[in-house]
């Protein structure tokens, strides 16, 4: 037991002396004035403009183009039976699919539908 006591506090005095060690030679550093930073990149130009422009004019666009994408409202009982007869016509089994994607199998009819394999 006192091995072991004389060993931990021997490695702590070498842990103790190498952070000194490393506090004066960071302390040297700071003296010697060479922590001076670089100057910023010559190609780098700053641009004089509002950042909410750019990004009024994106989210504009991206509300163009996903309007047009977006599904006319939730699928009925009658497009969810319908989308199961193509799948069963397909050969396809929505339900060991769901199990395996681990999704549910109305979630499973959305994906069939949005890559188009209801067609």
């Amino acid at each position: 037991m006192n091995d072991a006591l004389a060993l931990l506090a021997v490695s702590q005095l070498v842990c103790i002396g190498g952070l000194a060690y490393l506090y004066m030679q960071v302390q040297s550093l700071r003296a010697s004035g060479r922590h001076r930073r670089r100057p910023g990149a010559t190609r780098v130009h700053h641009i004089e403009q509002s950042p909410a422009a750019p990004a009024r004019a994106t989210e504009n666009a991206a509300r163009q183009a996903y309007a047009a994408q977006a599904p006319a409202g939730p699928a009925g009982r009658a497009d969810a039976a319908a989308i199961a007869s193509r799948m069963s016509e397909l050969g396809i089994d929505i339900p060991a699919l769901a199990r395996r994607m681990r999704k549910s199998e109305e979630e499973v009819r959305l994906l069939l539908r949005r890559q188009g394999a209801q067609r």
